[in-house]
């Protein structure tokens, strides 16, 4: 799904010094009103996955989460509001590391990340919004999470340009269009934990063509 919705899913390889390990933060858990969110969330998946997001229903979606629909639109005002939030709880969003060592941030940084494919549910979710391109609201939400993920690594390639890591010329969105379709390429031939190493790689050809 050429979308950008990467990236890695944090594999068993010890990390080289350059790239400490890095975790996500992590969701309070715990009380009734997360426990209703999660449900809610949970079920929005598998309705989407089953039907589509033409077919999820906030009628349906109450009956089949045990939930009144009130509570369902105080939270999330439209479906696409519901998906976003749905699709951010299945898999961990990219976290900006800096440490001035360019090559190390940006490996570092998308490896932080799980892909949305990295379960069933997940994998028919994105099969689902790829039949359904081109409706306003299921584009809509693509781009924010493409945005999401693609925003730590910006930040991360930006501060570099200013740092003098990059060179001014250096095209930022095109750099990330090439790490990210690079990547999520692998992932949509191979779903399986990507490799550090690999990613490492990746990571320093692509910033070799970007200095050069």
């Amino acid at each position: 799904m050429a979308t950008g919705w990467f990236v890695a899913h944090p594999s068993s390889t010890v990390a080289e010094p350059c790239s400490p390990s890095v975790r996500a933060p992590q969701a309070r858990r715990g009380g009734r009103s997360a426990r209703v969110v999660a449900d809610v969330l949970r079920t929005t998946l598998e309705i989407v996955g089953e039907h589509g997001f033409a077919g999820l229903r906030v009628e349906d979606l109450a009956a089949r989460a045990g939930v009144n629909k009130t509570t369902i639109y105080r939270r999330w005002p439209t479906r696409g509001d519901l998906l976003i939030a749905a699709l951010t709880s299945l898999s961990t969003q990219p976290v900006a590391v800096e440490t001035g060592r360019l090559e190390c941030d940006l490996h570092a940084t998308l490896m932080t990340a799980t892909t949305l494919r990295s379960t069933r549910v997940g994998r028919g979710v994105v099969r689902a919004l790829i039949a359904e391109r081109g409706d306003p609201e299921v584009d809509r939400v693509v781009q924010v999470i493409k945005e999401r993920h693609r925003a730590p690594a910006r930040s991360v390639l930006e501060r570099a340009r200013q740092r003098g890591d990059l060179p001014r010329r250096a095209d930022i969105e095109l750099l990330l269009d090439v790490l990210t379709g690079t990547i999520h390429g692998r992932l949509r031939d191979c779903p399986r934990p990507l490799d550090e190493q690999w990613v490492r790689k990746v990571v320093r050809l692509v910033l070799a063509g970007a200095t050069s």
